[in-house]
């Protein structure tokens, strides 16, 4: 067992299956980018446990069970994902036979990562949409991992228990795809059946662990690197914030009451992504760049529209006129593509360039723009570290 052990999860932006993706066996691309949540894990010689998350600030202190690897304490709501990662780990690693410890672990989230906080009285809270709940989660049960000295790897360990933690935490079952990107990088993604999270009994066992992570999934992961012609730049809206769970509410909704017009619509979103993400491929294996660079383009397009079809047919304000006319202005101004990204609304805009000069235009543009905040971040296509901030 080692003392200490260090790791870091990044962001991720979800360029390509936006809402289409909650359906099986329809497809996402996501890339990472290089805004991280860091977290550090270091054993004790008693059976304390504390979780530090200076940035908010809390400071939690409990106990482990060291024949169960329960973990008891006082959870505020800003820590529970951080909790009940950590005890679903200590949990596992009890079932695997391993002996434990307490441990303080702690957490520190880059600039772009972070929640903002401000307007009156402090209530208004803006967030740049780049997963951190995902790389938090998947960032400390890395940490834990190679704190205790367990392959994460093997039967692809520290993405189920990832996926299992933030269902656990968050009461809910996404698609997944954040989760699966802070871990294995830039992926084209297939979802998991819901049930495998959702049914999961909230009593569980070791056990239960043990065959949850054994059982052979129905998620697609397959790696693919965003191609090196591109350049990325991105902005958050000052002040705003998307409601992902509203939107997915009202989506739920609109799906019970015309099955028939959701799923054409769903359809038509997962056509232009395969196009796309085909395109992606081709340019990626230097295949004809002019041609798939432009069949790239149109299908982009195509699935941003559809997109904000669904919203508008289901009330849910997923790309407004005035967002429209906002990335229809910055492809004037430089961008090849760009659009709201992952669950849309006014979390942040993104945008891919096809050369330097075309991205400092785009730069120079929505710097001018009192809506948006710049925020300094680049894809990387690579998932989580292991190793010290600056490693």
């Amino acid at each position: 067992m080692n003392k200490n052990a260090y790791a870091r999860a990044p962001g991720k932006v979800l360029w390509l299956g936006s809402y289409s993706l909650l359906e099986r066996p329809n497809t996402g691309f996501i890339t990472t980018v290089d805004s991280y949540v860091h977290a550090k894990v270091a054993a004790t010689e008693t059976n304390e446990v504390r979780i530090e998350v200076p940035q908010f600030p809390i400071t939690s202190v409990g106990t482990i069970d060291r024949a169960t690897g329960a973990i008891l304490m006082e959870v505020p709501v800003e820590i529970r994902l951080l909790h009940t990662a950590m005890e679903v780990g200590t949990r596992y690693f009890s079932a695997l036979g391993l002996k434990l410890t307490g441990f303080t672990v702690t957490t520190e989230n880059d600039p772009a990562m972070l929640y903002k906080i401000g307007g009156k009285e402090g209530r208004e809270v803006s967030k740049s949409g780049l997963g951190s709940s995902a790389a938090v989660t998947v960032a400390a049960m890395a940490a834990l991992f190679k704190l205790f000295e367990v392959d994460p790897h093997k039967d692809d360990a520290l993405h189920k228990l990832s996926q299992l933690s933030h269902s656990l935490a968050t009461g809910k079952t996404g698609s997944g795809f954040d989760v699966a990107a802070a871990v294995h990088g830039s992926i084209v993604y297939i979802r998991y059946s819901p049930e495998i999270t959702s049914g999961f009994p909230k009593a569980y066992t070791g056990r239960d662990l043990i065959d949850l992570v054994a059982r052979k999934w129905d998620y697609s992961i397959t790696r693919m690197p965003l191609p090196l012609m591109f350049t990325s730049l991105f902005a958050s809206f000052a002040g705003e914030a998307a409601i992902t769970t509203s939107y997915i509410e009202k989506i739920r909704a609109f799906k019970a009451c015309d099955p028939n017009e959701y799923a054409r619509v769903i359809t038509d979103i997962n056509e232009s992504t395969q196009a796309a993400i085909a395109a992606l491929r081709k340019i990626n294996e230097g295949e004809e760049i002019e041609k798939n660079l432009a069949a790239f383009g149109q299908a982009f397009e195509l699935g941003r529209r559809h997109t904000k079809q669904l919203g508008v047919l289901c009330g849910a304000d997923i790309e407004s006129d005035q967002s429209t006319d906002l990335i229809e202005d910055s492809k004037k101004h430089g961008a090849f593509v760009s659009k709201l990204p992952g669950a849309g609304g006014r979390d942040s805009i993104g945008a891919l360039c096809t050369d330097a000069k075309a991205r400092q235009n785009l730069r120079s543009f929505w710097k001018t723009r009192s809506e948006l905040e710049l925020l300094q971040i680049e894809t990387t296509n690579n998932g989580y570290i292991v190793g010290k901030k600056g490693d």
